[in-house]
């Protein structure tokens, strides 16, 4: 499992009152790269985020004061500082998004993203206090071993993805199970509470000829999380709602499917997207409306029309 750097005193990040590691994150050198940016943010978030007491936010634009973890895109190796030495230091972390100099293969289109996202864990790693696994006094690698001081945690890992041994280069960019016992040995286990709730109704509108319906909608936050609810009325059941709890406040954005019969025997297809933010101790409840058509080969836009309630 990951060794923990110790290399200086204050190299883990420090915990707020409420129990949670708050981490801010900021862009050194935006680059017309916000797809390549939105790929890092969201495996961080659905990785490292999701099983340790830790939040990254902002995730914006550096200024000479913005504390956290500085992020320069460079065309180089990627590197990282260790734990809390990262906070503010310019250029801490250095990402390549093109790989044109460095590691090529990277380039293809079917690997680019790959690449970008499997990096970007191994470095958050570096960033949460880890070093390399190789680096433990018991492992059994031999690639560019370092001799830091450190912590050990539990076991050597041969799959974490801090080890330049692991046969799945970076892990593939997923957290082994060694690798999650040791973040939230330091951070402590993700704490899930439920902030909230979402419904939605489906409603089948018979003055407008509707025979049936049935609807898909995707609702997730930025991480991936959420729920995919299934809507089925007809003349027999006009109404429908569906309700789940959701755990992280935040932005949420939905995909909205639509498959429709009227009475003149034509079926009817909609299709819609939009975001919304949700805000803690609140309940939303969201209505799906039907809307002239923009997207191309359907016959209906979806929305979603919110009414928040305390």
């Amino acid at each position: 499992m990951p060794q923990y750097a110790a290399a200086e005193a204050g190299w883990q990040w420090p915990a707020n009152k409420d129990g949670i590691t708050y981490v801010p994150v900021c862009w050194e050198n935006p680059q017309g790269l916000a797809t390549e940016e939105g790929w890092v943010k969201t495996r961080i978030l659905s990785t490292w985020a999701a099983v340790a007491n830790v939040n990254f936010y902002n995730w914006n634009t550096c200024s000479a004061t913005s504390k956290g973890i500085h992020i320069l895109i460079v065309d180089n190796r990627s590197n990282s500082q260790v734990g809390k030495r990262l906070d503010g230091l310019k250029n801490g972390m250095n990402l390549n998004f093109t790989f044109k100099n460095f590691s090529a293969s990277c380039q293809a289109s079917n690997k680019r993203e790959y690449c970008i996202e499997s990096i970007a864990v191994h470095e958050f790693g570096h960033a949460l206090g880890f070093i390399h696994e190789q680096d433990r006094v018991d492992s059994t690698c031999k690639v560019e071993v370092g001799k830091g001081p450190g912590w050990l945690l539990t076991d050597y890992d041969p799959d974490s993805v801090m080890n330049y041994c692991n046969p799945r280069w970076n892990n593939d960019g997923k957290l082994s199970p060694k690798d999650i016992q040791g973040v939230q040995t330091l951070y402590g286990a993700r704490t899930v509470v439920t902030q909230g709730r979402v419904l939605i109704n489906d409603y089948l509108n018979q003055p407008a000829g509707q025979q049936w319906e049935n609807i898909i909608v995707d609702f997730t936050n930025e991480a991936g999380k959420g729920a995919r609810q299934y809507f089925n009325v007809n003349t027999n059941s006009t109404s429908q709602g569906r309700v789940w709890n959701f755990k992280q406040t935040g932005k949420y954005c939905y995909k909205a499917w639509s498959y429709t019969m009227y009475t003149d025997n034509k079926e009817r297809r909609g299709y819609g997207t939009g975001c919304f933010t949700l805000t803690g101790g609140k309940s939303y409840t969201f209505e799906l409306h039907f809307f002239p058509p923009t997207w191309n080969n359907v016959d209906f836009n979806i929305g979603l029309v919110s009414t928040p309630k305390k």
